[in-house]
């Protein structure tokens, strides 16, 4: 039994029963109604708690920033006419962080008194959810009993992802991209024609090579040239689990700002290409695109049915992908479906570089030539990191 002190009128109770049964008396039963009537007193001292407080909190705004401290305000309000013996404040704590108030703290309250506190409130993933206080647990004067009681208004807010810079990463990281690119910028000798791939123009045919190969070809343009890098962003959400998803979903935002934000202030073209109702670029080649990506990557809504691989599949067979001198994916599960994807288009020529959440893949999964890059990444943010 947690709480012994519910042992005491047990205790009691037996004791007047016995006082009754042998000795009798007027006493006797006075003494045997009090101790009965003592747990019902008890449980409707809380009622009275919980009908009689108010809790009252907020923060500066709905919107915060991932990682980035906000002020947060507590009122505990005592309305009644009675004290509070024992109110104790839970707080919401998978996803946030309060300061300077201690979560098993009890408060006691006298008649028509308050308790206000100003502290920081943290944020630790991107995305909507509840943060502050969660519940309150309210004993009654004896300690007796302990009612816990959830906050029907919980306080919801938006948060949106920090922007966080590439230094923070390995310098292997930092430059293999400059190697990769020089690797693409070597020069490669024309080729007149090739097959045919979705997406080609109808006018690059060369009818005359395709009659003799029996096969669509189409003209190799003389001096094409490559564009930048391509950022591929899994759009899926593999779990219904709200402790599970945002943390990844967080990390896959936050690689993808932070990749983006390299470029864009290195002057490199990159194109962030992910899903929504259908298939969406956004070039980033200076910083006012890079505003515009973080604006996109804020409001963004992973996707039940995203799975990343036939999104990937769409992409390769449109041909699409290889306009880029580097194709790098942002994911959050490498199984055997996407390694295959990876090494079909790696060896097809494309330099891949794969940033995978959690990356538990075995050596049968790792990439079989040197055109593919494979990096875990851990789902705590950069900020928790730092700090």
């Amino acid at each position: 039994m947690k709480n012994k002190r519910v042992l005491i009128p047990i205790a009691l109770f037996i004791l007047a029963v016995v006082g009754i049964s042998f000795f009798g008396g007027p006493l006797t039963y006075v003494f045997f109604w009090t101790v009965l009537l003592i747990p019902p007193v008890c449980f409707l001292y809380i009622l009275l708690v919980i009908h009689s407080i108010k809790i009252y909190q907020r923060t500066e705004g709905r919107d915060m920033v991932c990682g980035t401290p906000s002020d947060f305000y507590i009122t505990l309000q005592n309305e009644g006419w009675f004290s509070f013996s024992s109110v104790r404040i839970i707080f919401y704590s998978s996803f946030s962080s309060i300061s300077e108030i201690d979560d098993g703290a009890v408060y006691e309250l006298p008649p028509k008194s308050s308790i206000q506190r100003k502290t920081k409130l943290l944020c630790r993933y991107r995305g909507e959810y509840c943060v502050g206080i969660k519940q309150i647990v309210v004993k009654d004067f004896l300690g007796l009993f302990s009612v816990t009681y959830r906050i029907k208004e919980p306080l919801s807010v938006i948060v949106s992802p920090a922007i966080v810079h590439l230094p923070s990463l390995s310098d292997k990281e930092m430059f293999a991209d400059s190697d990769r690119d020089n690797l693409q910028k070597k020069p490669v000798p024309d080729i007149p024609v090739r097959e045919y791939m979705t997406g080609d123009e109808m006018r690059f045919i060369n009818w005359k090579a395709s009659a003799i190969m029996q096969k669509l070809m189409v003209r190799e343009r003389h001096g094409e040239d490559k564009s930048g890098v391509a950022i591929l962003m899994d759009p899926g959400r593999y779990t219904t689990a709200e402790e599970k998803y945002l943390p990844a979903e967080n990390k896959i935002i936050e690689q993808v700002i932070a990749l983006s934000l390299y470029y864009a202030t290195n002057n490199i073209p990159a194109d962030v290409i992910y899903k929504t109702s259908c298939t969406c670029r956004t070039a980033v080649s200076n910083i006012g695109d890079f505003e515009g990506l973080y604006e996109a990557m804020r409001k963004y809504s992973f996707r039940d049915d995203g799975d990343v691989a036939p999104f990937l599949v769409d992409l390769y067979e449109s041909g699409e992908l290889y306009d880029y001198r580097l194709l790098i994916l942002v994911l959050q599960k490498w199984t055997t479906e996407e390694f295959a994807l990876v090494e079909k288009i790696s060896n097809a020529g494309m330099p891949i570089r794969v940033y995978v959440i959690d990356d538990e893949a075995g050596e049968e999964k790792t990439a079989s030539d040197n055109r593919t890059e494979m990096i875990s990444l851990d789902t705590r943010s950069y900020t928790e990191v730092a700090s």
